[in-house]
């Protein structure tokens, strides 16, 4: 049996530290006995670790450290690093200090060493560089989220935390939801206690809402101020008094969670287990920090952070409201959470798998190597078949994915989730959300990083591109990839790449240049980039969206979906609106995207204004609806309205970029951009005529079907992806 060597001691007085513990530790099991440094634990802490018979437990570290190096020595052992928050200082590094010569001896002889689970808390030069020997020693290294990917040159995972707390289908079943949880963290250093405005916003949140206010301690040293905030809400606090024993504080926290409409906490895992069990997930802070953030962001919840030291109660009320009503787009983001993790669990168990086998090669059975540094942040998700016996290439894909606006995105989104016959598909993330500049600074130069360590006869990398920061940005990794000999592959985007490129001839040939195929949306964009490239060495594909099975489409309802701004057209849309009288005949206008120019929102009669929805939410949108509409000044080839037609909507559309490769006659109404009265008359059409709307929107979804379904167009991209591994192969020779 394979004797798998690990550390469960941490923040005894913290239940989130046994959380990450504990899933880590049942995914060990898997493969073989675990040896358990605990140290001088508490009653309850190894019963909330979930140790079982099986495992050894150990108190003293020589003990631990010597029984590893004597199993290391029998070629038996394996190690896993405990996973959490690292202090990158000399005392909060000792582990991955002090374990590099066991490290060493265990690889020596066969053994195996995973790294997941694990964040850094600050980013600084010197302790990263001390952290370098122990991750070249890792055969499987993730981190628990994007910033510290980035910083330490491996993928990212989501946090443990997420795999614990009720099932998927227990939270969807619903159940009774009475309770608003809130806590604050109480360091040393007495933190900023919440202004008396936010906590009035909490109190008239929660009366709204019918909820009873419950305070927590999670962490004992938190108790003080938890019961502090119960007598100034004027709610129940369950703490830790007189330190019952861990499992069963846990088990009591767990049960008030599960009754929890909404938790409110600056503590990163207070957050992560009441989310887990049904609770909506809002980082309430007291002082300046991404931890919360930068977790969630990592799973793709963005933006739930509250200020509660706010002085506007009306305004920090209404932000708890609208929070509350993203509950479904935030347990979407769980469920993916959690099949990522099931990918890590079963990289694990490839990992440790494989020192199961003779240090030759030879044995029983063949066991996929698991890469020590492959280059995403986002799972990867690998086809079956492989077409040859060389290694299937694995393609890196630079952009940003999550439900995040943006077409690029869902493009990258698609690419994750869409089965490829002969690659593998992962993304390099390489910006921060709209305006992080900070963050796509760091994101970009760690995809630089990992472009470094690729192999030119395995990976191919595909940029992303469109105009300005995404020429620069994307175009300088795609450079640098060329520069590195490897295979490459320029994908164009945006309505605004053909002016850009006009503009700037020299920078788009020089970056065009350094990619052996390039992938255009239009014929406008193709004729552009032969100036660059070769005929042969140019392909023109449409974006693919997966068509839907027939839906009801039972709403009388007209959608648009894009950024809330002119460049989109939604000044021609209202003012088209506003010519017709369809509201009067039951039709509503949902204008649905982030909100760019806000004096385009206006009150007018059957229109709405939803703001960003969740990409999900706006597909059941469209299934929903009947009538689509993208009035844009500009496009190259909107997967919106691939999606609309795929959902059986009848589309009316402006003759922009590649549009009209996707909307003819026959399949959707066409009309010149800026014209007010010729998009009023096609909208009044589509609405009022049945017959007409419903022939367009069939004759949509079966075009849809025949050129631009995933089963059409992801072959054809597949073939490009090869072609030019291909291509550098005979470069490189």
């Amino acid at each position: 049996m394979r004797q798998i060597f690990t550390v469960g001691r941490g923040q005894f007085d913290n239940i989130g530290d046994a959380m990450l513990r504990r899933q880590l530790f049942s995914w060990l099991r898997e493969s073989g006995r675990l040896h358990i440094f605990v140290g001088n634990c508490p009653d309850g802490y190894e019963e909330c670790l979930g140790v079982t018979s099986e495992d050894v437990t150990y108190r003293d570290l020589g003990t631990w450290y010597r029984a590893a190096v004597n199993e290391g020595l029998a070629g038996r052992a394996s190690y896993a690093f405990k996973p959490g928050e690292i202090q990158l200082s000399l005392g909060g590094m000792k582990e991955h200090l002090v374990v590099v010569p066991l490290l060493a001896l265990l690889r020596a002889r066969n053994g195996r060493v995973v790294r997941v689970g694990s964040g850094a808390k600050s980013l600084a030069p010197l302790p990263r560089l001390l952290m370098r020997p122990s991750i070249a020693l890792s055969d499987l290294t993730r981190w628990r989220d994007d910033e510290t990917a980035d910083y330490l040159g491996a993928p990212a995972m989501p946090d443990l935390a997420f795999g614990e707390g009720a099932s998927t289908e227990e939270i969807a079943a619903g159940g009774r939801r009475d309770v608003l949880v809130v806590s604050v963290r109480d360091d040393k250093g007495s933190p900023p206690y919440p202004s008396p405005e936010a906590l009035q916003a909490v109190r008239e949140f929660a009366a709204r809402n019918e909820l009873e206010i419950w305070t927590i301690t999670q962490v004992f040293q938190d108790d003080r101020r938890a019961r502090r905030l119960a007598e100034d809400l004027g709610g129940q606090v369950l703490g830790w008094q007189d330190r019952i024993r861990h499992d069963e504080h846990e088990a009591a926290l767990r049960a008030l969670y599960r009754r929890a409409a909404m938790v409110v906490s600056d503590r990163l895992h207070v957050v992560i287990a009441a989310f887990t069990e049904g609770a909506v997930p809002v980082a309430g802070l007291v002082q300046r920090s991404t931890k919360i953030a930068r977790h969630m962001s990592t799973i793709g919840v963005e933006d739930i952070s509250v200020d509660l030291l706010g002085r506007d109660t009306d305004a920090l009320t209404e932000r708890l409201q609208s929070l509350l009503g993203r509950r479904e787009e935030f347990f979407g983001h769980l469920t993916d959470a959690r099949e990522r993790l099931d990918q890590v669990r079963l990289a694990i168990l490839d990992t440790l798998k494989g020192a199961n086998q003779p240090a030759d090669g030879s044995g029983p059975a063949a066991v996929r190597p698991v890469p020590a540094t492959p280059a995403a942040p986002a799972p990867v998700r690998a086809s079956t078949t492989p077409t040859s016996a060389r290694p299937r290439p694995l393609v890196h894909h630079l952009g940003r994915v999550g439900d995040v606006a943006g077409g690029m995105t869902q493009v990258l989104n698609g690419y994750l989730d869409g089965p490829f016959e002969n690659t593998d598909v992962t993304v390099l993330t390489t910006r921060g959300n709209p305006g992080d500049v900070a963050t796509g600074v760091r994101r970009a130069l760690g995809a630089a990083v990992r472009i470094a360590r690729l192999r030119s006869t395995e990976a191919v990398v595909v940029a992303h591109l469109s105009n300005r920061g995404s020429w620069l940005r994307e175009g300088a990794l795609l450079w640098w990839a060329d520069r590195r000999g490897l295979p490459t592959v320029a994908h164009l985007h945006g309505s605004s790449f053909v002016p850009f490129a006009r503009r700037h001839p020299k920078l788009v040939r020089t970056v065009l240049r350094s990619a052996d195929q390039a992938i255009t949306l239009s014929e406008e964009t193709s004729e552009v980039v032969r100036a660059a490239l070769p005929v042969d060495r140019v392909d023109l594909v449409p974006n693919a969206v997966p068509v839907a099975t027939a839906t009801a489409n039972s709403e009388n309802l007209v959608v648009f979906g894009g950024a809330v701004g002119r460049r989109k057209g939604v000044d021609v849309l209202l003012a088209a609106w506003e010519q017709l009288d369809l509201a009067a005949a039951g039709w509503r206008l949902v204008v649905a995207g982030p909100v760019q120019e806000p004096d385009l929102v206006r009150d007018l009669p059957g229109v709405e204004f939803p703001g960003a929805l969740a990409h999900d939410a706006l597909v059941e949108l469209l299934g929903r609806s009947r009538v689509a509409v993208l009035p844009s000044r500009g496009e190259a080839m909107p997967v919106f309205v691939l999606e609309a037609m795929a959902q059986g909507n009848a589309v009316v559309a402006t003759d922009v970029g590649g549009v009209a490769e996707v909307v003819g006659p026959d399949t959707g109404e066409l009309v010149p951009a800026e014209d007010v009265a010729a998009l009023a008359a096609a909208l009044d059409r589509v609405c009022r005529d049945d017959a007409h709307r419903e022939r367009l929107a069939a004759n949509g979804r079966t075009a849809v079907a025949e050129r631009f379904d995933t089963s059409v167009v992801f072959p054809a991209l597949e073939r490009i992806w090869i072609d030019a591994l291909q291509r550098r192969d005979w470069r490189n020779r």
